[in-house]
């Protein structure tokens, strides 16, 4: 038989059948009715959860085979199967198919190496780059058309070929849509707040929804319509909040955030290109995301990494860390520069050691007021929803004994919970979770980065390259010397034998990064978990890491 015998078959035996966007083609659990091959649209398969909800594990495009892997197996479906857009397939009875499964061997070939690639897609954390857009307007101040035009010249100076659709794309047919996809790395289709048809229109052909408000408006006071119901749930509804030109701040975000349920939320100001830019690298799946991990006083180090990557005109798109690396990566997201990192860390760590308030041992070794009051001045009553830069960090819930990651709330809160080392710091109590260091469960949040866009993300440990040694562990030159000098001020051994057992996991943390973690492992061996006053060897020895690393990282310039 020919080797098109696939296409051969499904041209003689399958009837054409449509599906609108956001109805359901398979129920997990149900026997399996016909072998499909997906002409145009997308198709979410999703895998059920207990809640009602769904992960989902990857989006079919045309020329995907559903329903071979059961066809070849027990014949029932273990996934829900959902049109994200308006879609059109073929499909063969399942009596007819597997009929045909026997007689023909080709055709068995081609339907077994179908239902292998599915395989290996389902759970995978494979980018899924969504090609059509919908930038749906949530307030009347928001001019859409104009955004998105302007979107997609920063898109095309990327290198993407793109296309920018009005309302006067409304009722155009599914094989026009594909036709476009075909000649486009992207289509944006733009509809302004008084387009209700048309947003209708849009939800049922879309990769990903983006609403946009006004960020000088109130924030909606009841939820959000979504246009687009197949795709909520599945963490593809992005928000932006559009800022006037020139804005230092963003407030309220938390409030938009409440009313559209949106997995990414990102702020621009009106003209300012290099926020435009930052989004065309996010949606054309060039963006670089930033991990940084805990290890104490050796945690400088990632402002030296920094320094690097702002020399070698690296963006940094998203960020996130654990302990200390979430106080540097907050200062990132903040937006300071590279001086105000440079005077902010000194202020707050090296100039005097933040675990100074030694307390009697009850529930930690400090009080944790200098810290507070450290986190205060610094970061004051920030939200993580108004940081320019997403963010993200990380602690250690006792009371599920699981990972707490924080992505909304109080900024301050978060990290002080991501630093409070158990032993150390008083944990943080949190709506009735207590709350301690997130190196316990995740040091190197590089995973919860990857998750979170397409592009490469960038992950930088500082625990690892280095462990406690003998050393570490003695009172020198003598006990009451010790305490007289003052070097008590850094804390016993003790605070640098807990800080190394929470930082293990960092070493296998790297281990599990593949292929789109560019890791960075300053080799810091003479800084110690508590040289508080070791700041610029430990920058020093970040910026060489790092600078080793160019060529790899200066494929990521802008």
């Amino acid at each position: 038989m020919p080797p098109d015998d696939l296409n051969d078959v499904f041209s003689q035996e399958a009837s054409l059948m449509s599906l609108p966007g956001g109805a359901r083609l398979v129920d997990a659990g149900e026997s399996v009715r016909a072998l499909y091959r997906l002409k145009v649209g997308r198709l979410a398969e999703t895998e059920p959860g207990a809640d009602g909800g769904g992960r989902l594990l990857t989006v079919h495009r045309p020329g995907a085979l559903i329903g071979a892997a059961q066809l070849l197996s027990d014949g029932l479906h273990r996934s829900n199967i959902t049109a994200l857009r308006d879609c059109e397939l073929e499909a063969i009875p399942a009596e007819r198919a597997q009929a045909l499964l026997r007689d023909k061997p080709a055709f068995l070939a081609e339907v077994a190496r179908g239902a292998l690639g599915r395989l290996r897609t389902d759970g995978s954390s494979a980018p899924r780059k969504s090609s059509i857009l919908g930038l749906v307007a949530v307030s009347d101040g928001v001019g859409m058309r104009d955004l998105a035009e302007h979107l997609a010249r920063a898109m095309r100076a990327l290198g993407a070929e793109v296309a920018v659709l009005g309302a006067e794309a409304e009722g155009g047919s599914p094989s026009a849509l594909h036709a476009l996809e075909v000649e486009n790395d992207f289509i944006l289709m733009a509809a302004e707040r008084k387009d209700v048809d048309y947003a209708a229109y849009c939800g049922r052909q879309i990769d990903r929804l983006i609403l946009v408000g006004d960020a000088t408006d109130h924030p909606p006071s009841e939820p959000v319509r979504i246009p687009a119901p197949a795709i909520i749930g599945q963490g593809l509804v992005d928000a932006i909040l559009l800022h006037p030109a020139g804005a230092r701040t963003a407030r309220r975000s938390s409030r938009w955030l409440d009313a559209a349920p949106a997995a990414r939320l990102f702020h621009i100001r009106a003209g300012n290109e290099a926020d435009l830019a930052r989004l065309a690298r996010i949606y054309t799946g060039n963006s670089v995301g930033l991990a940084l991990s805990g290890g104490g006083a050796r945690a400088y180090a990632h402002i030296g990494v920094l320094r690097a990557l702002a020399e070698l005109d690296v963006p940094i798109d998203f960020v996130a860390g654990t302990s200390m690396g979430a106080v540097i990566a907050a200062g990132l997201a903040m937006g300071w520069d590279g001086e105000e990192m440079d005077r902010r860390i000194r202020e707050a760590f090296v100039r005097s050691s933040p675990l100074s308030d030694i307390a009697f041992p009850l529930l930690a070794l400090t009080r944790g007021h200098i810290v507070d009051h450290r986190l205060k001045t610094h970061f004051g009553d920030v939200q993580i929803s108004d940081l320019w830069r997403p963010f993200l960090c990380v602690s250690t819930d006792l009371t599920t004994g699981g990972m707490h990651v924080h992505r909304r709330g109080s900024l301050r809160r978060a990290l002080r919970a991501s630093l409070s080392l158990p032993g150390i710091l008083p944990p943080v109590v949190d709506k009735g979770h207590v709350l301690v260091d997130g190196a316990l469960v995740r040091n190197l949040p590089a995973d919860l980065v990857r998750e979170q866009h397409d592009g490469v993300t960038i992950g930088v440990d500082v625990a690892s390259a280095a462990g406690l040694k003998p050393g570490d562990l003695e009172l020198r030159p003598s006990a009451w010397r010790w305490f007289v000098s003052g070097a008590w001020l850094r804390g016993p051994p003790i605070v640098s034998v807990l800080i190394r057992s929470a930082t293990l996991p960092s070493v296998t943390a790297m281990a599990q990064a593949n292929e789109d973690v560019i890791d960075i492992v300053p080799p810091i061996k003479d800084v110690g978990m508590q040289d508080w006053k070791a700041y610029d060897l430990a920058v020093a020895t970040g910026y060489r890491a790092a600078m080793a690393a160019a060529d790899r990282l200066s494929a990521l310039r802008r």
